[in-house]
């Protein structure tokens, strides 16, 4: 029974996996691994195995058409040398042939509509690149890298070559761009030996698109040849101070402007009708910029982190304004927004501290979240329309006062007021009190309803009477917390310095009555009957080892002293007394016989004794005493 239940699990198990691969259609024919696409007709390479030199991707497999390469695909082969992709390919995706190190030609069919990103990266044998017409769009760092290409023909189909699509191709000198694209990416052909042989400052290709400047110019005004600034052109420059376009320029790129740390002064022309995204980002010091009244499109982060900007006016056919475009311009004050705007995006305002009044015309339609949040100083808005309020869209705004709707507004979330603790809801209806008050989770009280349409004028002339008074109470606050703080920092300054000058004084006392104390007294200070001390006697004192060293006998002691050098007990006591000295010493002898090699040894009346042909140290230290005592007493 349990070996029938085995097989039949076995079974279900092989089935289930069976059932799976065929769910995913994916098949093998020797060098190549196929997937069906979801269309059931269509066939896409995800895998090749072969070795050959020569590849010519098959155009069908099965009854399948094959359209498509798939990502990486080819990647890091290292035995392919030509490529040759037929008729039948519409997309190569991205790393498709990325780091064929020994792929030297590339023929591309025409029905080829995209190369992926990164498609031919790293290739860097690659020296023959063949884009036949009906190619658009090359995409970010599809032959980067590709060393060994000498020279790209682009074909008049190409509409869109992004970022980095050539980049560091360092023997690239020949390429030739049709007038007909729309789009070529920042840094696209940076890296090339192309660019490096470019004399003039403004570097233009196709129909005008300037795609890099390399002048050093503070104040630049743009020749008249010149249509569009392409992507990242003058990104970084760090010279550039004020730049005037010319009247041909229509478009803006990409982060054409970003990061000019020196750029006060921008003149955009009439005829501009595109900023691209983040065209003016990191601006720092840039406060003077009108925009053209044709101008149809900001998109995001146009302005962001434009600290120095103070004001902005958006034209009237400007629908959008993207997200984070005027992002932490923390001096932006005055915003005016013309009917025909429809939406305002996220975070488009956010942090802009400067602000302190907002009014939004009838035509706007969607403020998204957190589009005005952290707007701290401003203390008023009025909408003159539907206005749809979306989460924490005004959040954080501290000081927020009054909020004005002379409609009554349908779709305001409830959140999008959070951490406004100071507003009150002016609403030209008195039905929609309680409702608002319930959505929003205010008190009652703080929603008004509005005067009669003859008296707003007047209501709201003390509305802004109190705003400005609230401001400069508020600016009055600020100055005396300054204040305040300058102070306390001075006194604790003072303190630290004075408190400092006191232990240095302390310090240089002790160390003077240190000096007192251990200085050698002077005759006239010292009592009678006493003798100079010896200056260095402390010293030393303090070098004299703790046992005298066998070969060197110690110094003479002073006789208040002479008890620390006291014979062993093993040794006889001297008597008292001497036996005196005969008056007259026996003749010496003219010859004195030779001394023997181990002399006697010493008796107890003080002879000289020898140890291996030395004497101890005791006995030479007793003789040296007496002889200084008798010294001191003759001179006495």
């Amino acid at each position: 029974m349990m070996c029938w239940l085995t097989v039949l699990v076995g079974l279900w198990l092989v089935t289930g996996r069976t059932v799976q691969v065929q769910a995913a259609t994916i098949f093998d024919n020797g060098d190549f691994v196929f997937q069906v696409m979801e269309d059931g007709k269509s066939a896409e390479i995800i895998e090749y195995n072969g070795k050959s030199l020569y590849v010519s991707v098959p155009p069908m497999v099965d009854k399948y058409k094959v359209t498509k390469i798939g990502a990486a695909a080819f990647m890091s082969n290292k035995t392919i040398k030509e490529l040759e992709i037929p008729g039948s390919v519409e997309y190569i995706d991205a790393n498709a042939f990325m780091g064929c190190q020994a792929l030297k030609k590339a023929d591309i069919s025409g029905n080829v509509e995209t190369i992926g990103e990164g498609a031919f990266m790293n290739c860097p044998a690659l020296e023959t690149l063949i884009l036949q017409e009906g190619i658009m769009h090359i995409r970010e760092s599809a032959f980067s890298g590709c060393t060994a290409l000498r020279s790209v023909e682009l074909p008049n189909s190409v509409i869109t070559v992004e970022k980095y699509a050539f980049f560091n191709c360092s023997l690239l000198e020949d390429i030739v761009i049709p007038d007909t694209i729309d789009e070529l990416g920042g840094y696209a052909l940076e890296g090339t030996k192309w660019m490096k042989n470019q004399t003039t400052d403004c570097i233009t290709i196709a129909d005008g698109i300037l795609i890099k400047y390399t002048g050093k110019e503070t104040s630049k005004s743009l020749p008249s040849r010149v249509k569009r600034i392409g992507d990242y052109a003058f990104a970084g420059h760090k010279e550039l101070e004020t730049l005037l376009l010319s009247r041909n320029v229509t478009k803006v790129g990409k982060y054409a402007f970003s990061q000019c740390g020196k750029l006060t002064t921008v003149s955009l022309p009439e005829t501009v009708v595109s900023i691209g995204e983040g065209a003016f980002e990191g601006c720092a010091v840039l406060n003077n910029v009108t925009l053209p009244s044709q101008l149809k499109t900001l998109e995001k982060r146009t302005f962001a982190d434009c600290e120095a900007l103070t004001a902005i006016t958006v034209p009237a056919k400007v629908e959008s304004i993207g997200e984070y475009a005027f992002s932490f311009c923390t001096e932006l004050k005055n915003v005016k927004l013309q009917e025909g705007i429809r939406s305002i995006q996220p975070h488009a305002f956010q942090s802009c501290l400067s602000i302190g009044r907002m009014i939004f015309p009838a035509s706007l339609r969607e403020i998204a979240e957190n589009a005005f949040a952290n707007c701290s100083n401003i203390t008023r808005i009025e909408f003159n329309g539907d206005t749809g309020l979306a989460s924490f869209s005004f959040s954080d705004c501290f000081y927020m006062k009054e909020a004005v709707f002379y409609k009554n507004p349908t779709n305001i979330n409830e959140y999008a007021f959070s951490g406004n603790s100071l507003l009150t809801f002016y609403s030209d209806s008195s039905l929609y009190v309680e409702e608002f008050a319930r959505k929003t989770k205010l008190h009652s009280d703080n929603i008004k309803n509005l005067p009669p349409y003859e008296d707003k004028e007047v209501v709201f002339d003390t509305m802004e009477q109190t705003e400005n008074g609230f401001s400069g109470t508020y600016t009055f606050i600020i100055f005396v917390i300054v204040v305040v703080d300058v102070a306390v920092i001075v006194v604790f300054g003072v303190y630290i310095w004075t408190d400092q000058r006191r232990v240095m004084k302390k310090r240089k006392a002790d160390n003077k009555s240190r000096r007192t104390a251990t200085a050698p007294k002077t005759k006239a200070e010292m009592p009678s009957g006493t003798s100079q001390p010896n200056p260095n006697a402390y010293m030393y004192s303090r070098q004299r080892p703790q046992t005298p060293s066998p070969l060197k006998p110690p110094a003479a002691p002073s006789k208040s002293s002479a008890q620390m050098y006291s014979r062993p007990q093993q040794q006889p006591s001297r008597p008292q007394q001497q036996p005196s000295r005969p008056q007259q010493q026996p003749s010496r002898p003219q010859q004195q016989p030779s001394r023997p090699q181990q002399q006697p040894s010493r008796s107890s009346e003080g002879q000289y004794s020898y140890r291996n042909g030395q004497h101890t140290n005791y006995d030479l230290y007793q003789n040296r005493r007496k002889k200084s005592s008798d010294d001191s007493t003759g001179s006495k």
